[in-house]
């Protein structure tokens, strides 16, 4: 009988793209050829252990930042599990996963959550740099990103593969299939945008190019899911902005939601007013799910994903009016398609037999 590959997938305690991708990776692992552990690196197991599986162990590294001695706590589990690959998805996690995999003589798999930009602090970059080379297999979500980590980073080509995020269809089906969460929205054009807050999910664009659409079509509604902290200032200007401008009877804060789908399922437009991406997981599921959506041109492989005028319209990155446009417009699209190509668990599940046994 052939002995199963065990496999520690790290991450963090929050629940962004990264985190849910991490779990949508170890999940497509098949339980007859691999032992798959999920290790959450934070002061609390926090809202993502909601999203693992109860099949799955999970182990917690409990931490207050990175900087408190992850590497080395890290270091205990992988000596004491003894893992044959460990994988993470965040940078701050990665350089230090490296490290301890290298210490430890076990294989390590990381994914690039996003591209290099100018938001990036020079400890951040010098950490890229001097350990990513040090790991077996670095994922980019798209081919710009891998083109940037080679040259950035002086990674060999064969290094660096190109993974296209896989859908978790079983989860999102189970998940969409419940009823509607919009009560007393009868006759309402209903746009929905998913994310936390945070400046480069670009909620205060949304917003503002919402005002506008409610000028054209006076029966829109919006509604913003995810993470928000009305103590923060981006958070609190985004409600501020609504609140001056009497908008709050159109604009809801639905907060956080384990289940973004049923809002998604049931809108009429999916909106993503990124300045920044990796690859938007929210806008693909979106359209999976088969709804129009709006997006921003905030990275090159948006204008590959949205085919533009047939599942969805492109806006220009942080301009309002442009965003405001294609909302419009996009309710009104029929029989929408997704156009995106996910990897397939078969993609998935050669790269993680492979490592090391070549």
């Amino acid at each position: 009988m052939t002995k199963k590959r065990k496999v520690l997938f790290f991450l963090p305690s929050n629940t962004g793209g990264a985190e849910r991708m991490t779990i949508t990776l170890g999940k497509m692992l098949p339980h007859d050829q691999f032992e798959v552990k999920f290790v959450i690196v934070h002061r609390s197991l926090g809202t993502i252990a909601k999203f693992i599986p109860p099949e799955y162990e999970v182990i917690h590294i409990p931490i207050h930042n990175v900087w408190c001695a992850a590497t080395l706590r890290m270091i205990r589990i992988l000596r004491r599990e003894k893992p044959d690959v460990v994988f993470s998805s965040l940078h701050y996690l990665n350089a230090r996963l490296i490290i301890a995999a290298k210490i430890c003589h076990v294989n390590v798999i990381i994914r690039s959550n996003i591209g290099l930009n100018d938001q990036w602090t020079l400890i951040s970059k010098l950490l890229v740099k001097c350990t990513y080379r040090w790991a077996d297999k670095v994922i980019a979500q798209q081919e710009e990103m891998r083109a940037e980590l080679i040259q950035f980073a002086g990674l060999k080509p064969d290094k660096v593969i190109t993974l296209h995020n896989p859908l978790d269809v079983d989860s999102i089906h189970q998940k969409a299939n419940v009823s509607s969460p919009y009560i007393h929205a009868e006759g309402q054009v209903k746009y929905v945008c998913v994310g936390r807050f945070s400046n480069e999910k670009g909620q205060d664009l949304v917003v503002r190019a919402f005002q506008m659409v409610l000028k054209s079509i006076p029966n829109a509604h919006l509604y913003l899911v995810g993470k928000y902290n009305w103590s923060l200032n981006y958070d609190a200007g985004i409600k501020e902005y609504v609140n001056s401008h009497h908008l709050s009877p159109y604009i809801h804060f639905v907060g956080f939601d384990e289940n973004p789908y049923r809002w998604v399922k049931y809108a009429d437009c999916y909106v993503m007013p990124s300045r920044l991406e990796g690859l938007p997981n929210a806008l693909i599921e979106a359209m999976y799910l088969k709804r129009p959506v709006v997006a921003t041109k905030c990275i090159p492989i948006i204008c590959r994903i949205v085919d533009d005028g047939k599942n969805g319209y492109l806006a220009e990155t942080e301009n309002v009016e442009s965003i405001a446009e294609c909302m419009k417009k996009a309710p009104y699209l029929q029989n929408v398609q997704m156009s995106y190509r996910p990897a397939s668990a078969e993609n998935v599940v050669r790269l993680f037999s492979t490592i090391g046994n070549n």
